[in-house]
């Protein structure tokens, strides 16, 4: 008897395997990975190889601006699209072509930087293998008014997502950097403990709605080159000497605060506003940087005699993100617990 595999759409031998007086059958197609048995011939028992909630194979998506620590990606099975960064006309993948210490260590040498988001043809390609793959994926991307990787996948899915059997959501996290990784890593989690698809997506919408984000820009420099932060134009018209503190709102890069002066450490020079977003409650923390260490250490160690600090992470900058901000940029982001 012959069974037709959905996910590589070619029919397949059975193989049955008697173990223990009870029956195992299998399928094979071709190469393809053995998937799961649904059905068998009459007068069989149908023995599913995997668990009640395991039964499907599932995978979480993001892109490389997401600054997930690399132990996690591989800890939860994370597929992260690398988005483009091209330094002096040389097009690198995003933690592929080129890591975090390679690309700081020769920052001061690139005259010409800037970062492109996935592009459509090889977000296609990877697409379709994933749809032959997965039976469930959920795609959790920088947000839109920052890069067109979201739109892209968007694209792709309609236009590509022809088998019925491969459920697919396509998530804005309206987030950079660790605002987005710490989404993602939420979802990670919860597929990871068995929940379904809909409990899964919506542990990322409120994930969303509660993050908090304090980025520290010390120079104005690399701004001025990129047009991606809201009010710009009145920023740069303040005196000379302005260091702006940032936050994600509603998808943009807009300026939370202006600090002036000599700030050893502006993000805890908004402390008192910090605690006003805390409230009280615990939180989980990241820390992201790209070039001063020392900083983040004083960070951590200030936020965690402050707050009931649950889960902390530190990481550093993507290119596609230091590109943006400099090299001596450095985050907070936060989601305080109910």
């Amino acid at each position: 008897m012959q069974l037709f595999c959905s996910k590589t759409r070619k029919l397949g031998a059975f193989y049955i395997l008697p173990i223990d007086f009870n029956v195992k059958v299998m399928y094979c197609c071709g190469l393809e990975k053995y998937q799961g048995v649904r059905m068998c011939e009459k007068g069989l028992p149908v023995w599913q190889a995997l668990t009640e909630g395991e039964d499907m194979n599932r995978v979480i998506v993001t892109d490389s601006t997401a600054d997930i620590p690399e132990d996690l990606i591989k800890k939860y099975k994370i597929k992260v699209m690398p988005v483009r960064v091209i330094l002096d006309g040389r097009v690198f993948r995003d933690g592929k072509d080129i890591s975090r210490a390679s690309f700081y260590n020769s920052f001061d040498e690139f005259s010409n930087m800037s970062s492109e988001p996935v592009r459509y043809e090889d977000y296609g390609l990877e697409f379709l293998q994933m749809t032959k793959l997965y039976d469930e994926i959920i795609i959790i991307h920088c947000s839109q008014h920052l890069s067109e990787t979201y739109s892209n996948a968007v694209k792709v899915s309609r236009d590509f997502n022809t088998d019925a059997g491969c459920k697919v959501e396509i998530i804005d996290s309206g987030q950079c950097s660790m605002g987005l990784g710490m989404i993602v890593i939420a979802a990670a989690e919860a597929m990871h403990k068995g929940m379904s698809f809909d409990q899964i997506v919506s542990v990322i919408n409120r994930t969303r709605l509660k993050m908090k984000s304090y980025m520290a820009i010390p120079t104005l420099k690399y701004l001025k080159k990129n047009k991606k932060i809201t009010g710009m134009k009145a920023l740069l018209g303040v005196a000379i000497g302005v260091k702006p503190v940032l936050e994600m709102n509603q998808g943009k890069m807009v300026i939370k605060s202006k600090l002036f002066g000599e700030q050893k450490n502006m993000i805890l020079s908004m402390m008192d506003k910090i605690k006003e977003d805390v409230s009280g409650r615990p939180i989980t923390l990241s820390i992201i940087y790209s070039g001063n260490r020392n900083l983040v250490q004083n960070l951590h160690d200030v936020f965690q005699s402050t707050f009931d600090c649950r889960d902390v992470y530190i990481a550093r900058f993507s290119p596609s993100i230091a590109i943006n901000t400099g090299p001596d940029s450095y985050a907070v982001f936060f989601t305080p617990h109910e």
